[in-house]
């Protein structure tokens, strides 16, 4: 694995996430302007679960760990730092446990690993929030969790996608999709 090419993708990744690039407008405000954009691509839990299924296992966790610290951080003001870091660790953790499991270079494979990661992201995500009395959008668990599942879901679409472009730059990567499947390889 190659850490300047993470770290590029990485910023590449915020960037996106922070434009809420594909995320769907809808609604009306009090004041007459646009609504929120609901659901959106969630960018960063994508790049973390990219990582988790094709970097070196020791990498991977780490990787996800950066990526959950970039996402507290654009999000700053109503994130605190951990909020999503704990939990895109703790489900990057649980993906490289099961990828030697799974065809990791089949569409619908991949469609659905980013699937159940961003649902398990969303269900502890919750659960540190509650934990730490931080800000729950729309000031509800429930409301919260189905912004998160919904988000979950558009973006297990959008990611094989995503997932085709970085191994347009394999060389660059430093790993390949069907590279070593053991420990400290790649």
């Amino acid at each position: 694995m190659r850490w300047t090419t993470f770290f590029i993708l990485l910023y590449l990744m915020a960037a996106l996430q922070m434009a809420q690039l594909g995320a769907i407008p809808h609604g009306m405000t009090a004041a007459g302007g646009g609504g929120p954009a609901w659901p959106a691509i969630e960018y960063l839990p994508i790049l973390a679960v990219f990582y988790s299924l094709f970097a070196v296992d020791a990498s991977a966790p780490l990787a996800a760990l950066v990526c959950g610290a970039v996402y507290d951080l654009g999000n700053y003001p109503n994130d605190l730092l951990g909020t999503n870091l704990v939990p895109l660790a703790l489900v990057s953790i649980l993906v490289v446990k099961i990828r030697l499991s799974i065809f990791r270079e089949h569409v619908v494979s991949q469609g659905l690993v980013v699937l159940v990661a961003l649902l398990l992201f969303a269900v502890l995500s919750v659960v540190m929030r509650v934990l730490v009395q931080a800000p729950l959008e729309g000031h509800s668990v429930w409301t919260h969790f189905w912004i998160l599942t919904g988000d979950a879901v558009y973006s297990a679409v959008v990611a094989p996608a995503i997932f085709w472009v970085f191994f347009r730059f394999t060389p660059l990567l430093g790993f390949t999709s069907h590279g070593p499947r053991m420990r400290g390889k790649a």
